[in-house]
Order: structure tokens, then sequence, then C-alpha cells
């Protein structure tokens, strides 16, 4: 988590007093909480472990808020091998002109336009590409009007799991800015500090 910070310019804090006995090995198991500023966006990086499961896997989740008024929906996941059933249970699946994306993601939204919108930039594209590039991971990206929001299961940081976050983290300030920059979606007052 310590190398997360570094890389991403953020202030890691420790979750508990174990970590200021055994640093290293929280560490590794991220039981830290990175927060600051990342290319202008308020960004924070934290594990959370479900209630009902006593055990692993923990979730490692980077989040932005954005704090805009219009709602809307995008959510970006692993391809599930029984995608036939998503079709018929969820009506908002929607497929990219990308062959590469389209046979690795299943995107589903309830605005289309702004997906278009997004999907539309190269750059986007091949960090969508980047971050899910093996089959192996398992992370959710979610957009709605409140945050974006991205979690994977996890075990140990590794190599992998710090670059993937360094790609998530760019991803969500370039989504960021292109919502903003659209300047259909306005401002909520109470939006992020």
């Amino acid at each position: 988590m310590k190398q997360i910070a570094q890389d991403l310019n953020l202030k890691a804090t420790a979750n508990s007093m174990f970590c200021k006995i055994f640093p290293k090995l929280c560490n590794l198991f991220g039981k830290y909480t990175l927060f600051g500023k990342f290319r202008g966006k308020n960004l924070e990086i934290y594990t959370i472990k479900f209630t009902n499961i006593k055990q692993f896997p923990q979730q490692l989740v980077v989040k932005s808020n954005l704090g805009l008024a219009e709602p809307f929906r995008i959510v970006a996941r692993k391809r599930p091998f029984f995608i036939c059933f998503h079709k018929i249970f969820d009506g908002d699946i929607y497929f990219t002109n990308n062959p590469i994306l389209d046979s690795r993601l299943l995107f589903s939204t309830n605005r289309q336009d702004l997906l278009n919108l997004i999907l539309q930039y190269d750059e986007i594209q091949d960090q969508f590409h980047n971050i899910w590039k093996t089959r192996k991971c398992d992370g959710t990206l979610s957009v709605n009007n409140n945050f974006i929001i991205y979690h994977e299961p996890f075990r140990l940081i590794t190599k992998t799991t710090r670059e993937r976050i360094k790609n998530v983290a760019n991803l969500i300030c370039d989504i960021t800015d292109i919502i903003k920059l659209l300047g259909r979606f306005t401002t909520q007052d109470n939006s992020m500090g």
C-alpha cells in the first residue's frame, strides 16, 4: 500500500495499532488508508472486509466523489461466462464497437449516450484494456452521479495489483474530466470538499 501511496503521491494512514508494530506485514495486506489529490481529484484507496465473510477475500477499493445533480449509472466488470443470463435479467447491457473490450468486459448503463461519449476516446479504451487485460481481474468499476468506485477482491498487494491500481486511478480521473467537460451535469451544492 505504501508503494501505491508513493506512486500516486497520496498520504497513508494506518488502520490500527497493529500496523505500528508490524508495518511490513500490514503494508502487504493493505491495512492502510490512502487519500489525497491525484491529478487534481480527491482519491481514496482502502480495503474492506464484508461483515458476513470472516476470511478472505477482502476488497481493495479506489474511490473518488463526483457530486453531480443529474443521476446516471454506468458499471463495467469482467465479462461473465454465462452472458445470456445477464441479457435476460439485466435489460441495460451495452456492447461497444470495440471487439477487444466486448470480449473482456460487460458494460451496463442507463445512459448509453454518456457511455458512448466516454468510450469515444482511444485512451479510455486502452485504460479499460490495461485494467482488465487478464482474465484473473475480477474488478468492478461503478460510476454514478455521486462517486466513481472501483473494487476488486485481493489477498496480497502485489506488483500486478499496484500497476492495476495506478491504471484505475488514471481512468477515474479521465472519466471525471470527461463527465465534467460535457457541461450537461451540474454540481450539487454539497459536493466534495
